[in-house]
C-alpha cells in the first residue's frame, strides 16, 4: 500500500487518468440483476450488450472506442465467440457430444435462432447461452458481409477447440498454431469486419499474416500471465519445448524458480518476437478510434510482459499491470507514434532487467 502511494505520488499523471476514466466509462458498470432476470424486459441489442458487460468489461469499454458502424459487428463477433468458448470451457459436457456442438455451431447461427441450459462454468455464461437466441436475432439482423465474417472465423475456431481437445501443445510450432486458432483468428476476423465496413482499406489488413501475429501476441502474454491459475487448475499451455528439457513435470518450475524464471524469460522473448509485426499492422490503420480499438489491448500486452519479465512473482499469482497505466493508455494514447514510443520505453526497461538480446534486437529495429 506504501509502495503504491510512493509511487502514484511521483506519477500524478495517473491518478488523473485513473479519474477521469472512472468518470467517463462508469456507465459500462454491468447491471447488479442476473442477466436471465433482464432478459425479458430488455430488447435483443440491449441484451446484448448488458451480456458484454457481464462477461467482459473490459472489452465491453474497448468497443466502445470504435465507430458506431463497427460496434454492433465487433460486439456480436465477441458474444458469439463467446458463447462457442463457453462449449468448449464446459467440463461437464462429454467429449463427443462436446465436439458435436462446436462442429455445429457457427451453420446454426444462420438458421433458426437456438439457446442451451445448463451450459457454462459461471452463472453469467449460463445466463448467456440459456438466452443466446437473443444474440442469434441480433446477429441475423447485421449486414451479410459481416455475417459471413463471423460465421467463417466461427467455423474455424471450432475446428482448431475440436483439433487441441486431443493434442498437445507440444512445440513452440504447436504454440503458434494453438494460438492462431484461439487468438489469431480474432485478429484475422476483425481486420476483415473493419474492410467490410468502408473505414480500412489498407492491403496490409487483407494481409492474414500480420492479422494473426496481433492475435498471438495478445494470446501468448495471457497464457504467460496465466501461469500459476491454468496450473492450479490442471490446464498446460506453456510448451513442452521450453519447460520439459529443464524439469519432468510442469508444476517442477514453482520447486525450482531459478529454472521457471528462465522458462518464462524464454517464453516472453518469444512473444516479443511479434512486435515488429504488430507495429507494422497498427500503422495501417486510418481511422482513430478503430486505431485506439486495436492499440490498447496491444499497449497493455506489452506492458504486462514488462511486468512478467524476470519476475519469480509470475510462478505463484497473477501479476497484472497498474490500472493506473491502464488508464493512461485508454485516456491519452491517439497515435501510432504515442504507441511506438510506449513499446520503446517497455523494451528498454526489460533489457535492464535481464539484457535481453531480444528486446535489444527489437529496439534496434526503431
Amino acid at each position: 500500500m506504501i509502495s503504491r502511494i510512493l509511487y502514484y505520488s511521483s506519477h500524478p499523471n495517473e491518478i488523473a487518468h485513473l479519474i477521469k476514466m472512472k468518470k467517463e466509462f462508469g456507465q459500462y458498470r454491468p447491471n447488479d440483476k442476473r442477466l436471465t432476470e433482464q432478459a425479458g424486459s430488455l430488447s435483443d441489442k440491449d441484451f446484448c450488450y448488458e451480456a458484454l458487460k457481464k462477461v467482459s468489461r473490459s472489452f465491453a469499454v474497448v468497443i466502445q472506442q470504435l465507430p458506431l458502424e463497427l460496434q454492433d459487428p465487433v460486439c456480436l463477433f465477441y458474444l458469439v465467440l463467446r458463447g462457442l468458448d463457453t462449449i468448449e470451457d464446459d467440463m461437464n459436457i462429454p467429449q463427443n457430444e462436446k465436439e458435436e456442438l462446436l462442429k455445429t455451431f457457427a451453420s446454426k447461427l444462420n438458421d433458426k435462432p437456438f439457446n442451451y441450459e445448463n451450459i457454462g462454468d459461471t452463472e453469467d455464461y449460463r445466463d448467456l447461452m440459456l438466452h443466446f437466441d437473443k444474440v442469434c436475432k441480433q446477429y441475423q439482423r447485421l449486414d451479410e458481409s459481416y455475417q459471413k465474417v463471423i460465421t467463417e472465423i466461427t467455423d474455424k475456431m471450432a475446428a482448431g477447440m475440436n483439433k487441441y481437445a486431443s493434442e498437445k501443445v507440444d512445440s513452440y510450432s504447436d504454440w503458434d498454431d494453438y494460438c492462431h486458432y484461439v487468438a489469431g483468428l480474432v485478429g484475422i476476423g476483425l481486420s476483415q469486419l473493419f474492410l467490410a465496413s468502408g473505414l480500412e482499406n489498407s492491403d496490409k489488413l487483407k494481409d492474414e499474416y500480420l492479422s494473426n501475429e496481433m492475435g498471438l501476441f495478445l494470446q501468448k502474454t495471457n497464457i504467460i500471465r496465466d501461469f500459476a491459475e491454468d496450473l492450479e487448475q490442471s490446464r498446460v499451455f506453456w510448451p513442452e519445448e521450453a519447460w520439459k528439457k529443464r524439469v519432468e513435470h510442469l508444476g517442477d518450475l514453482q520447486k525450482y524458480p531459478e529454472k521457471g524464471l528462465n522458462v518464462l524469460n524464454e517464453l516472453i522473448d518469444n512473444a516479443l518476437k511479434h512486435i515488429p509485426n504488430c507495429l507494422a499492422y497498427l500503422k495501417e490503420i486510418r481511422n482513430e478510434q478503430v486505431f485506439r480499438f486495436c492499440a490498447i489491448p496491444q499497449l497493455m500486452a506489452v506492458a504486462t510482459l514488462g511486468e512478467l519479465y524476470n519476475n519469480e512473482s509470475v510462478l505463484y499469482e497473477n501479476v497484472k499491470i497498474r490500472k493506473g497505466r491502464t488508464a493512461k493508455y485508454f485516456m491519452s494514447v491517439y497515435d501510432f507514434e504515442q504507441t511506438k514510443k510506449e513499446f520503446e520505453d517497455v523494451l528498454k526497461n526489460i533489457s535492464k532487467k535481464n539484457e535481453s538480446a531480444i528486446s535489444d534486437k527489437i529496439l534496434e529495429e526503431f
